[in-house]
């Protein structure tokens, strides 16, 4: 197995190297390091085969390993894998890694490493506010303890990927750096009715999706006109499944409708 081709990620960047292989017609393995993290690149006459970074692979692994900045490389002649995973040509990788880096350089302008610890900020304006799914899944674990690193490993995202995420989520009012906080938790700072129902219901929910629980119920009460200190049983059930259908887990949302219908069921009895 033969070497030719090393250098560092600081001076070229992983898109440079595949394009070189490419017009090469290289067939072999790029080794890339960086720090604690390393990836693999294979090729067979120019062409990308597979690539695996971490727990990704595919394309997956190339978006990651494309907006890498610094470590090194170094390609093995002739390596081969052992498995297939991409199936693209290397001009349209070539183009999305462009695009990845663009953005990555403009998160970067806001959010400086992968490092970083944010929190729900307490000040979220009162604003309607849709969320995809992999946005509810970072926020479920989104805690002011857990750098980004943590959550990208917990839902299954490359760094990058998870780095684009918490960019959305801080540019629509959701987040802010931990380190601006005070001892208070950012959703303690919420305030609730403290009713043995809300008490439940938080309880419960918290469970199922973490810290964020107290904004979501606030805010699930607004958008139904619910007072939280109404006795009505039926504003009591109709803002617990409008909740539960908010639980990103289809099991913890079944989980905790069974459980607040149990405690509803003998709040009556």
């Amino acid at each position: 197995m033969g070497q030719d081709i090393s250098g560092g990620l600081e001076n070229t960047r992983c898109s440079e190297i595949v394009k070189i292989l490419s017009l090469g017609k290289r067939s072999g393995k790029l080794f890339l390091n960086n720090g604690g993290e390393t990836g693999n690149i294979f090729f067979r006459d120019g062409e990308i085969i597979h690539a695996q970074c971490g727990a990704l692979q595919g394309t997956k692994a190339i978006w990651e390993l494309a907006v890498w900045t610094s470590g090194d490389y170094r390609f093995f002649m002739d390596d081969t894998p052992d498995s297939i995973s991409v199936d693209i040509p290397v001009d349209e990788i070539l183009a999305e890694a462009a695009n990845r880096i663009r953005q990555m350089d403009r998160i970067s302008s806001l959010i400086s490493s992968s490092s970083e610890v944010y929190e729900l900020d307490p000040d979220i304006k009162e604003k309607e506010i849709v969320l995809k799914s992999v946005q509810w899944k970072a926020l479920v674990h989104i805690n002011g303890e857990r750098s980004i690193a943590d959550i990208a490993q917990k839902i299954g995202l490359g760094v990058s990927d998870t780095m684009k995420v918490f960019y959305t989520l801080i540019k629509a009012g959701l987040l802010r750096s931990a380190s601006s906080s005070e001892t208070e938790t950012s959703m303690g700072l919420i305030s609730l009715p403290d009713t043995s129902f809300i008490n439940a219901l938080k309880k419960d929910l918290t469970q199922a999706i973490g810290p964020i629980a107290s904004y979501i119920i606030l805010d699930t009460a607004k958008e139904m006109g619910i007072d939280l200190l109404s006795d009505d049983s039926g504003q009591k059930a109709a803002l617990i499944e409008t909740v539960s259908s908010k639980i990103p887990s289809e099991s913890m949302s079944l989980k905790f409708l069974d459980t607040m219908t149990d405690w509803i069921n003998a709040e009556g009895a």
